[in-house]
């Protein structure tokens, strides 16, 4: 059985306490159902790119879909990608089918 989410990835700052002045980025995806609950805790990659293999192989997600949204990750916005996944692709997105 299919179910509709929504696969959201943040460009998140994280600042060394020893240095304020170092910035690191990385993306954090969330798996959303449709009543906007999240399927678990968000998982972090140290990439857009980490993330969009992964949804590419697990989601099938286009290459067109990512691109498109690429700009506004850059800029530091929430970006949101309908999906319609399995209980199985939920799982290996990483994320408890349950938890929502």
């Amino acid at each position: 059985m299919s179910v509709r989410a929504t696969a959201v990835i943040k460009k998140e700052t994280e600042v060394d306490p020893e240095k304020s002045n170092d910035q690191a980025y990385h993306a954090s995806l969330s798996v959303l159902n449709q009543d906007g609950k999240q399927y678990g805790l968000p998982r972090y990659f140290s990439e857009f790119r980490e993330v969009a293999v992964l949804l590419k192989r697990e989601a099938g997600v286009t290459h067109e879909q990512l691109h498109e949204r690429f700009a506004s990750y850059q800029r530091g916005e929430e970006v949101s990608i309908p999906l319609t996944l399995s209980d199985e692709a939920i799982r290996n997105l990483g994320f408890d089918p349950t938890a929502a």
